[in-house]
């Protein structure tokens, strides 16, 4: 008989809902998916869904990845959760200042969906 366990949980914040869909996709039979469309909701939905991962675009209405990330790590409840940042902006000062605000990982778009899901492993493992 197989053992029953729970899927971790991954919350896509990305603005563009194809994009937001295709990673979704790429991670549904995984992962317990769920989504924000903009940098407010995101955080909302973190506080509420509690994910052990976070998919998190950069460039975002109302409060941007960067912030999104910063203020995920100044929260107690929230701090512990990984941080995959998935962004176009793909150039080093984007990279540094990623790091400085606690993103685990960076992913550049376009990617290879494999390369999303050798990332969230990666982090989740």
């Amino acid at each position: 008989m197989a053992k029953k366990y729970t899927k971790k949980k991954v919350l896509i914040i990305e603005d563009e809902r194809n994009i937001a869909e295709a990673e979704g996709m790429i991670l549904g039979d995984d992962y317990d998916v769920s989504y924000a469309f903009d940098g407010t909701e995101g955080l909302a939905k973190a506080r509420k869904f509690k994910p052990d991962l976070i998919v998190l675009d950069l460039m975002l209405p109302y409060r941007g990845g960067y912030d999104v990330c910063f203020t995920i790590r100044q929260d107690p409840q929230l701090a512990h959760i990984k941080i995959l940042m998935v962004t176009a902006m793909g150039q080093q000062v984007d990279r540094t200042k990623g790091a400085m605000v606690g993103t685990d990982a960076y992913l550049t778009k376009p990617f290879e969906p494999q390369q999303l899901v050798a990332q969230v492993k990666k982090l989740l493992s």
